[in-house]
């Protein structure tokens, strides 16, 4: 099964070896993109962190793609997981509170809050792990159009 890709606009701000950020307009893609971490923000603009893979320029407009599995997937972990894990340490904190002699709704309270916490560093760590795989990051696929170049007719 081919995977589909999600594509979005942008001019590219700045080149890094094998990488290129792309200013595009913050769209609902944003909000699920796991590698968030590797955007920055301003008045309703991203910048986008990308594989140069189409070998743009300063300058250039460009489409970037992300891979819609990827993205789903990274979703679910970062809107599942902690979720879950507060109330997995809620429903433990009740149950153990017998076991430490503490109110079944402190021990509840307090071990969903240390799960959730736990959690919320392992998703983050996984976020800064999937931004250094390639796999993961936006890639340009195309350039609508280059900025002229010095000494090119």
């Amino acid at each position: 099964m081919r995977s589909v890709m999600s594509c979005e606009e942008g001019i590219v701000t700045r080149i890094a070896e094998d990488r290129a950020w792309v200013r595009v307009t913050r769209t609902s893609m944003c909000e699920t993109c796991k590698v968030k971490v590797s955007c920055a923000t301003v008045n309703g603009e991203t910048e986008a962190e990308s594989l140069n893979a189409a070998g743009a320029s300063v300058g250039d407009r460009v489409i970037i793609s992300i891979n819609t599995r990827s993205l789903l997937r990274s979703a679910s972990l970062f809107y599942l997981v902690p979720p879950s894990c507060l109330l997995a340490g809620a429903l433990a904190g009740r149950s153990l509170s017998r076991r430490w002699d503490m109110d079944p709704e402190s021990a509840s309270v307090i071990l969903a809050a240390a799960c959730f916490i736990i959690a919320l560093i392992v998703v983050i760590c996984i976020g800064i792990l999937m931004k250094k795989k390639a796999t993961q990051l936006p890639v340009i696929t195309k350039i609508v159009s280059a900025v002229p170049r010095e000494g090119s007719s």
